[in-house]
């Protein structure tokens, strides 16, 4: 009896296609979970299928995989040479202390050794399934349909971009089946001598059927979706409204793509109670990319017992500054991160009491951890112990701070010795950076002799200017290789706090002043006190926020605000002695905008890994009731809506019309707007309906243009050139899009 065997070449490549599969599965744990490295697990996939091939008898595979398990987590985990058996036995231990744990569904209190052993073993048992029925009983169909499905699943709900793998695994999945179905046909009908070259070149047909599909799909032009995304519509995350995708406001870690409408979200998030209204600092980035934010190198510190930590001068230094004690209770979504305000001294009590914390010196970042572990790879004889991997979320904590008291004077007289450090890290810029930016940075700072009087100088440009308007709605998403403050300084002029916070921080790169962008929560709403002189503030998703920080030598970093509708998060003492008279720098006027609406901030939703713990679908019972009184109400709500039904036809209709009917195009245009905002009156002419419509600057300027080529058509009796036709088509086409009822 023979232990081995000798797989045929149709057999080696359907493994390998199996390989790649499984590889698909695997690549988004690195993204979505705090895995390190995935080599292990491909070994295991790699290994479990060479034996399966090698091996006739499967009984006897068992062993084999039991023991390549254990070197793998023998390489990750321990020191002691394989062959004692102290690191098995502490293995051993491990497993059996924990496996309670794992039928209890607590992941987070099992240790890593434990969590890697039972998925390991887990896994190499799913890939034998795998193997046995994919290879050897041909059944591959449904694990290629399962893998579709679930990255589609990841790419819908989860941060993970699986547009490639959806593609690989299409023709992975399709190989393999022609492998397979040949290699099948092949057994019941043997093809033998110098006519094997015949089943080979029978797979030719299929790979180039494969390649030319998916090579056409993929260069194919494709058309922009006439629907939005209803997967976001059903969540709640969008409505339609807008140049893209409608998000619901939120503290998120992943702001590499900014832009975008959103929706005010009044999920409490915290209730503080303090003696100083400020700003609840997060986290700050310092790597701008064109489309948003990222962070570069970073410097780790573990801290063990944070009650008796104490930081110094984390943000800033020399100054006059203001004690400031808060206790923070988390009500609705839980951050592992720390929330506080101006620049933390201590963390004196918190809840759950097991936390560690991970500061990231860098960027003032703190992390919080669940506990510790012992590290089994030793050093100086002795075992390590430090914070766990594990992500941790505080259900509550109370600290002491520190808010800063700026000097005018003290920040004038800083002066540009900025450290080498600081200049490579907070004054970089992307390469494609557009010049017109820094051409506007000087523009706007051309009177101001200092620094801070620059500071100053974009931060009321932005702020109080009346070129940019605050807006959360009507706000498009930059278009490919477009870049993020370009669009908003010069095309949009209207956004949120991402778009003035990092429009400031890159326009004072660009004349060489360090900056940095900051995220976290503006103050709150006041809804009480404590009867000790503390306010009590309910703060919301809604209040989520982003602001400037920006770096003065021998002082630190200052916060600067240069969003219009929210108010600066810093005292300044104007202490500044000079024999000329002093400009007072001028405040945004304030007094026709709600407070509400002062307070309303945006960062994008949680990211799933590290995002709330709550629920994210949140149906009000109106739905209920319109859907059980549905039959009843349907004629009403269709006669309420008619408007809607109406734009919607429209809209539709838009789409019928080719693009060299221009005239049609431009009537169904007109009565768009006529359905929106008022009837053209009779005997009214176009250039008098279209100059008394209430409608916003950029829309009126591409409803002129659309006019007067219109009229030139008509009246001049010529055609459109070639290139205002295509110009003309693509403002109908924005137009058309940004019409909402």
């Amino acid at each position: 009896m023979s232990v081995w065997k000798r797989p045929k070449g149709f057999e080696w490549i359907a493994a390998l296609l199996l390989f790649l599969m499984l590889r698909e599965w695997l690549l988004p744990l690195q993204e979505l979970t705090d895995t390190g490295t995935l080599w292990p697990f491909y070994a295991i996939a790699a290994g479990v299928l060479l034996i399966d091939l090698v091996v006739p008898y499967r009984w006897l595979t068992f062993p084999v995989k039991l023991v390549g398990l254990l070197v793998i987590l023998h390489d990750g985990f321990f020191v002691t040479p394989f062959f004692d058996g102290q690191w098995l036995r502490e293995l051993c231990v491990r497993v059996v202390h924990d496996l309670p744990l794992a039928f209890q569904q607590e992941w987070t209190s099992m240790s890593p050794i434990s969590r890697n052993a039972l998925f390991d073993l887990l896994l190499a048992v799913l890939i034998s399934m795998l193997s046995y029925l994919v290879l050897e009983q041909r059944q591959g169909l449904w694990f290629v349909f399962l893998t579709e499905l679930y990255l589609a699943v990841l790419d819908t709900f989860m941060p993970y971009e699986a547009d490639g793998g959806i593609i690989r695994t299409l023709v992975y999945g399709f190989l393999l089946l022609a492998v397979t179905h040949l290699f099948a046909m092949a057994n019941k009908a043997p093809i033998t001598g110098g006519r094997r070259w015949t089943l080979w070149s029978s797979l030719m047909a299929p790979v180039l059927i494969v390649a030319v599909t998916v090579g056409i799909a993929c260069a194919a032009p494709k058309k922009e979706a006439a629907w939005p995304d209803p997967i976001a519509f059903l969540t709640g995350e969008g409505s339609g409204l807008g140049a893209g995708v409608m998000k619901k406001v939120g503290y998120d870690n992943n702001d590499e793509h900014l832009g975008g409408p959103f929706t005010l979200d009044e999920t409490v998030v915290f209730v503080a109670i303090t003696n100083e209204r400020s700003y609840w600092r997060g986290d700050s980035k310092d790597v701008y990319t064109g489309n948003g934010w990222q962070k570069g190198d970073r410097e780790f510190e573990a801290i063990l017992d944070p009650k008796a930590y104490r930081w110094t001068h984390a943000l800033f230094t020399r100054m006059e500054t203001k004690e400031v004690k808060a206790s923070l209770e988390f009500q609705g979504p839980k951050f592992p991160t720390v929330f506080y305000p101006g620049q933390l001294k201590q963390l004196t009590d918190y809840t759950p009491s097991r936390a560690t914390l991970v500061y990231d010196k860098e960027h003032q970042q703190v992390e919080v951890r669940n506990g510790t572990i012992r590290l089994l790879k030793q050093s100086g004889g002795e075992a390590l112990v430090g914070p766990h991997t594990q992500l941790l979320k505080l259900d509550n904590y109370q600290l002491v701070a520190e808010v800063p008291i700026i000097s005018e004077k003290a920040m004038v007289q800083a002066g540009t010795d900025y450290p080498e450090e600081i200049k490579r890290r907070y004054l970089q810029l992307p390469d494609h950076l557009p010049p017109r930016i820094r051409e506007l940075a000087q523009q706007v700072t051309k009177d101001a002799k200092t620094p801070y009087e620059k500071v100053r100088a974009i931060e009321n440009y932005l702020r109080s200017s009346g070129e940019y308007k605050y807006e959360t709605k009507d706000v498009p998403v930059p278009a490919p290789g477009q870049d993020f403050v370009d669009q908003f300084l010069f095309e949009t002029r209207r956004g949120y706090c991402d778009h003035f916070s990092t429009s400031m921080a890159v326009m004072l790169r660009t004349i060489g002043i360090p900056a940095r962008w900051v995220k976290g929560f503006a103050p709150g709403h006041r809804i009480g006190s404590d009867g000790n002189g503390n306010e009590l503030l309910e703060v919301r998703n809604k209040d989520a926020h982003s602001w400037v920080e920006v770096y003065f030598p021998g002082h630190g970093w200052i916060p600067f605000e240069a969003t219009s509708t929210f108010l600066s998060p810093i005292r300044v003492k104007y202490d500044r002695q000079t024999t000329e008279q002093q400009t007072p720098l001028p405040l945004p006027d304030l007094g026709g905008t709600a407070a509400e609406e002062r307070k309303n901030g945006r960062l994008d939703e949680l990211e799933g890994s590290v995002g709330t713990s709550g629920p994210s679908i949140d149906i009000p019972w109106q739905v209920y009731a319109f859907g059980l009184g549905l039959l009843a109400v349907a004629g009403a709500v269709a006669w309420k809506r008619r408007r809607h039904f109406a734009v919607w036809w429209l809209q539709r209709q838009m789409s019928h019309y080719p693009n060299d009917r221009y005239g049609d195009r431009y009537k169904l245009l007109l009565r768009l707007m006529e359905h929106l905002y008022s009837r053209r009156g009779q005997g009214e002419t176009l250039r008098e309906y279209v100059g008394r419509l209430t409608i916003s600057g950029d829309k009126r300027q591409d409803l002129w243009y659309l006019t007067n080529l219109y009229e030139r058509m008509l009246y001049g009796c010529k055609e459109i050139e070639e290139k205002a036709r295509a110009v003309a088509e693509q403002v109908i086409e924005r137009l058309t899009r940004q019409l909402k009822p």
